[in-house]
Formats: C-alpha cells, structure tokens, sequence
C-alpha cells in the first residue's frame, strides 16, 4: 500500500515554490505580459505556445493542451510518479514530508545501517569489474562476442561477470555480518537448507536492472557454460523479491530507452534481456523487457507515462499468442482513448534477437510497424473460436466477447468495438454488453458531498461533476496509487468560448481564490438546486478555511478525479480574452456572475429564499436561533439584498 501524503503539506509546498523557477530550469522562459511564454516541451512548435502563469501557479499549452501544476511538470516531464515529485520538490524547497501511516509501511531501503541503493550498485562495480580484470573474464567475452554485442553495447548496459566459485561477490562486499545480511536482503547472496551462505548468481553473464529513476534494484544473470537448463541451474537467473526489487513493477532497459521511446513514439516490450541487447546493438533504441514475469498492470502505467503506443513481440506459436492474449486482458483496463496496443508474432523458432540479424533494422522496424492492433487481434481470435453463420455461434461469439468489453473503460475505442462486434453477431451494443441504453448526463449536477471539516477521502464525493467517484481527502491524504495526470485537451479556439454562469463563477473563483468572500451571497443556493453551485460552494469553502491558498493547491485537491480536467480549463479561462484580470476588474466579474446566477435562480424558483428566511424570522421571534441557523439567516438576506440591486 502507497503512503498517504497530507493534503495540507501539498499546499504548503505548492504555496512555498514558484513554478516559474522550477519550469524555467527545464525550458527558458521569457516574461509575455503577465505570464512567461515558452516553446512547448511536450509537443514540437517553432511559435510558443506554453505559457506559464505565476499568478495561478498553472501552466497550460494552447498547442497540445496539455496543463498542471509543478506536481504534473514533473511527472509529465520527467515521467515521475505523484510521490517522486512531491519529493523532489520538497527537497528543493527544504521541507521534510510528513508520513500519515494508515497500516503504512515505508519502504526499507537500510540493512544493518548500509544503504541498500548504494549497496547494489556497488555490486554492479564489481561484476563489471570481473568483466574487465577477473582472469576467466575471456569466456565471458567471447560469448558475447559470439552473440553479435560489441563492447560499447556492453558497456552502455553495464553488463558485468560473476565468476565460477561460491563466494567470489561475499569475499568482497560481505566482510562483516552486517554486509552479509545487507546482501541477503538484496537477493545477491541466498542460503542453503543448512543455512550455509553463498553467492547467487555464479559463472554468469550480469544484466543490471534499474528502476525508474536509474538505480540498480536487481540483476539478470545468463549463465555460460551449458546450452540448455539444467535442474538448480536455470538458464537465466533474476533476482528474487526484495525490499527495492519488484519484478511487477520494473521493466529491463526501461530507464536508458527514455530517449529512444521518445524519438520512436513507441516502445517495443520483449520477452528477454539478450533481445532488448541485441535490438540496441542493431540501432533499436525503444525495447525493453519483462523480468520473468507476464506484463502487469504496473508495467502498463509506467510505460503510458512515456508513449501512448505499445507493442508486443511475441512468438507466433501457441505459447506466444497465449502469452499475447493475457497481455491484451492485462491491457484492456488502460486503454483510454489515444492509446494503442499492438502485437508483433514472429515466425516459429524466431525472437527479436535472431530476427533483428536476419532483417535488419529497417527490416525490423517495418515489422513493428505491420504489428496487428489490439481490437483487431481480439476480434480475429474471439471469431476464430465461434462459427458466426450459425445462431448459437453468434450468441457463442457474443458470450465470449461480454466479459472483455466490461474491461475497456469507457469512450470511443469502446463504442467502435462493440460496433465491429454487434455487427458480426448482429446484436445490438447493448444486448451485447447485457444493459439498458444508457441515459446521457450533462457534466454538472449540482450536488457536493461537502461537509467534511477535515477534507477527508471520503468527504468530497461530489457529483456535481457527473460521477459518484469520491473525491480527493486532504485530511487524510493523498493515495499515491490512485493518481491521474491532467489530461491533454483540445485545442483553444483564440475565441472566447461561452460558459455558463456558474462555471464562469468556478473559473473565477479557481483563478483569484482570495476573493472568495465575494461569492459568499450565493451560499443561499442549496446544492441541488443549480447545477454545478454544489462545486462552488465547495471550492468556496476550501479557499475560507485555507486563506493562502493558489489555484494550483486547489487543482491539486481533485487529482484522481474524472472532472480534473474540466476544472484545469476553467482554470486557464480568459475572461474577455484576458490572460489576468485587475482585482476591481475581477471583482466586478465575479459580482456581475452571480448577479446572472441570482436572477436565473429567482425566475425557476421566486419564493423558495423569500420563504426560508420568512421560516427563520418567525423562529427566531419564539426561540433563539442556533449559530448556524443565524448565519443562514443572514446569508439569505445578503442573498435577497443582492437580488433587488
């Protein structure tokens, strides 16, 4: 389970930076107006187009569309994860992150006082050393000679040696009991029944493993003297579980393919260390590996944070189209509309390595290219199980296809599946999926869930957006796992588009959240009556109880949330097609939206304030009125005031 991190440290550290300096060290900026203007980093432009907002602590691209705060410049940028980012900007900024531990366990990355990071990559020293130095080092060349890699290749992956013997690696590292434990809990020496210890990986080609941000987590070892596995002996050995090694989360060659994945606009997920080696030596810069393991949903988050297009290499016998069909189940959850998936069957007997000698890169390159998309491959093998020229196998086919469409989420990719598929068996969308048509909702509902004094997880359920999902906790915290970065959206036209009135209000109000006060006269409102005032009066009362903070802490507060997005665009709203507005001038705004609010309010609905307040003045005249009921009393009134203005 992921630590929480308390929502009111993410607002003081979103108070404490400036994501001028922080964006600004990655992409020159240069003063435009109010704002600071760029060329986008995530799209290529020649005319600037990112423009980032001090005022807001905000940046939005009116080329991709892409926006955020600090917290999302980073992960977008330099693909991080919400925890990472908070880190990084935390140690800028000089502040130490508060732990709320909810049956949290931090990681433990110390053993004995030795730091298990540095440990591994002092262990990583030493295979590569033996490579160069250790006297049996020249069967260890050789084969990699015989396997095509030169030694540049070699060395751009760190690969290393572990010589024959049983405590070449724990004669070195292992010295005192508290380094031997420190590399039993790495997994580089393991025991024996009778306790006895040893080196794990002995007479082996060394394939070091890096997480996300580059640090040696694990290793893969290729053992060299024997052609094929031997009982006790695998061919290929990984590390087993460890505090820092998590073969579910952790792609080989992931960290050094950044770039290459970037130029391709794809990467190419293989089924071994010596494939992603040999494409790399071959000029294929984009590959990486899964550690012995089948692809996880971890895996897809962390390669969607880098590309939107994924492909498969698999064989293309029996095994591999299995191996490939549990890929597409594991992928269907995250395909959201923009990504892509693919699957690459090589000939019997093939893998990328040989294949990639055969053809060569160009050759290579124009077979991922011909790849069969997801939809088409799921599609082809549900058909090739069903005979669609008869009736019970077009219902066959329908009883098959059912629990795999229940996994895309929803969208567009979706709804030209279920088409594709209706039309084969000739069953509408919604038999097929077993449910009523749907009935369409608009974005808001006006109702909020708020009520919550602590900001918890639970208390921000507001379907005044259009879902039931519950909101973003401060007082809780933060679940790191269940993140979701701003979307990309659409382009802005230079026109300024109409909005309602209350989003016009929320836009005003996320924009200069220090004038909350002035939206106060339409608390009289209740919820449900307006749509959207639930997520005003919720806003609104966020900004009361935290006086200092910026519109990205309150953006921050709704990350995992489907209406994030929404909100981010009313954030970046120009108001007469001005990037800022002077307080008077957005003072007169937010009082001239609220006026059209209350006149909207009072032509559906003339009594209702009129009626309540008259209930409380006769209340008050039998008993005294509790302090809530005064303060609703005289927010009707400022209410009734402003009408007649």
């Amino acid at each position: 389970m992921a630590g929480r991190i308390p929502q009111y440290f993410i607002d003081q550290l979103l108070n404490r930076i400036d994501i001028v300096d922080l964006i600004d060290g990655y992409v020159p900026l240069k003063k435009a107006g109010a704002n600071y203007k760029a060329c986008c980093p995530f799209h290529g432009e020649k005319s600037p187009s990112f423009t980032v907002s001090p005022t807001k602590q905000f940046y939005h691209c009116f080329g991709c569309g892409v926006n955020g705060t600090a917290i999302s410049f980073l992960m977008e940028y330099d693909h991080m994860e919400f925890r990472e980012a908070i880190e990084k900007l935390a140690s800028g900024a000089g502040m130490e992150i508060p732990e709320e531990s909810q049956g949290f366990t931090p990681k433990q990355t110390v053993s004995e006082g030795i730091d298990l990071y540095q440990l591994m990559n002092q262990v990583n020293e030493f295979y590569q050393k033996q490579l160069r130095q250790h006297p049996e080092k020249q069967e260890a060349v050789d084969y990699l000679q015989k396997r095509g890699l030169s030694g540049e290749t070699a060395k751009r992956f760190g690969m290393g040696f572990a010589p024959e013997g049983w405590d070449n690696l724990m004669s070195t590292l292992g010295v005192s009991a508290s380094a031997q434990k420190a590399l039993l809990d790495t997994g580089m020496l393991t025991q024996n029944e009778k306790k006895r210890t040893y080196d794990r990986f002995r007479h082996r080609i060394m394939f070091p493993i890096h997480d996300h941000r580059g640090r040696v987590v694990g290793f893969g070892g290729r053992v060299l003297e024997q052609a094929e596995p031997q009982p006790g002996n695998p061919k290929y050995l990984n590390s087993p579980e460890t505090p820092i090694f998590h073969k579910g989360s952790e792609l080989y060659g992931l960290f050094g393919a950044r770039g290459g994945i970037k130029v391709a606009d794809g990467v190419l997920v293989v089924e071994g260390y010596m494939d992603v080696v040999a494409l790399a030596e071959a000029g294929i810069d984009n590959a990486v590996a899964t550690l012995g393991t089948a692809t996880t949903p971890m895996h897809l988050q962390r390669l969607f944070r880098h590309t939107p297009n994924i492909t498969f290499s698999f064989d293309g016998d029996r095994a591999g189209r299995a191996a490939a069909w549990k890929a597409l189940e594991t992928s269907l959850p995250s395909l959201q509309d923009g990504f892509q998936v693919s699957f690459l069957f090589l000939p019997d007997g093939e893998d990328p390595d040989t294949m990639v000698k055969k053809v060569g890169k160009d050759g290579f390159e124009e077979l991922i290219k011909k790849a069969t998309p997801l939809p088409d491959f799921l599609i082809d093998s549900l058909t090739k199980q069903a005979d669609i020229n008869r009736l019970d196998g077009r219902a066959k086919l329908s009883n098959l296809a059912k629990p795999l469409l229940e996994k895309f989420p929803n969208g567009v990719l979706k709804k030209l599946v279920l088409e594709r598929l209706s039309a084969l068996t000739q069953v509408s969308p919604h038999d097929l999926l077993g449910i009523e048509p749907p009935v369409s909702q608009e974005p808001f509902t006006g109702n909020s869930s708020y009520g919550n004094s602590s900001y918890g997880n639970s208390g921000y359920g507001n379907s005044s957006f259009g879902t039931n999902n519950k909101g973003y906790g401060g007082g809780k915290g933060y679940d790191g796992n269940n993140f979701r970065k701003f979307n990309r959206a659409p382009q802005q036209s230079a026109r300024e588009p109409y909005i309602t009135p209350v989003r016009r209000a929320i836009s005003l109000l996320l924009q200069y959240p220090k004038l909350h006060p002035e939206f106060e006269v339409l608390e009289a409102i209740p919820d449900e009556q307006v749509r959207g005032i639930g997520m005003l009066h919720e806003l609104r009362r966020m900004c009361k109880e935290n006086p200092t903070i910026n519109t990205a802490a309150l953006l921050e507060r709704y990350r995992g949330q489907p209406f994030l997005d929404t909100l981010a665009k009313l954030a970046n709203h120009h108001h007469h097609n001005l990037e800022t507005l002077e307080e008077e001038e957005a003072i007169n705004q937010i009082q001239g939206t609220a006026s059209k609010i209350i006149a909207e309010f009072n032509s559906s609905q003339p009594e209702r304030i009129f009626k309540e307040l008259e209930d409380l003045q006769k209340r008050a005249t039998l008993t005294k009125l509790s302090p809530d009921e005064e303060a609703r009393k005289e927010v009707l009134a400022s209410y009734i005031r402003a009408s007649y203005k």
